[in-house]
């Protein structure tokens, strides 16, 4: 099998399992641990389809969206499965859409003209927001599995306000440097 399909399939296969994820959390009575596996899974297929595509030595600008579609598509789907059952808080799942969409077209617009084959300007914040909205479906369904919904409410409300911090400080950095960018020299 040639390696790019074979590597391309790897991040593919996290979509399945982000609908499997989500099917649990929306039907299983105490998803947590269902879910715990499941997004083994999903980080095992994260973690190695970039590093197999290093070693392979076959990164591409296709590739670095699939895996950054990929990973939105987990990330806003556990979330949204995650809102409908109460758990999770709506305002949060603008903060995430907001992000990924400031994140995409900050890209586009700083990468214009580079050579890199990633279609994507990381930058140090943003990769810690990034992060943490991964990790965010499985912290909330901890927090609910173990915590009593009062302290499960405020612990929630205390995690989500420090990420959304973490994405606002993440785009204030990306807009002023696309603005900066933007202005003639003098």
């Amino acid at each position: 099998m040639n390696k790019r399909i074979f590597v391309n399939a790897l991040t593919v296969s996290r979509i399945p399992l982000a609908v499997l994820f989500c099917c649990a959390v929306l039907s299983a009575a105490s998803p947590f641990f269902p879910c715990i596996f499941l997004f083994a899974g999903i980080a095992a297929s994260d973690y190695s389809d970039g590093k197999l595509a290093r070693k392979y030595g076959i990164q591409s600008a296709a590739g670095a969206v699939l895996d950054v579609a990929a990973d939105f598509f987990f990330i806003l789907s556990a979330c949204l499965s995650l809102h409908s059952r109460g758990l999770f808080p709506g305002w949060m799942l603008a903060v995430i859409l907001l992000k990924f969409l400031e994140f995409w077209g900050t890209s586009a617009v700083l990468k214009r003209g580079g050579g890199n084959a990633s279609a994507f300007l990381f930058d140090p914040l943003g990769r810690i927001a990034a992060v943490l909205f991964y990790l965010l479906p499985v912290l909330i369904l901890a927090l609910s599995h173990f915590l009593p919904a009062g302290i499960r409410q405020a612990a929630s409300a205390v995690l989500c306000a420090g990420m959304a911090a973490c994405a606002i400080l993440s785009s204030i950095w990306r807009i002023s440097l696309l603005a900066k960018s933007r202005r003639p020299d003098p």
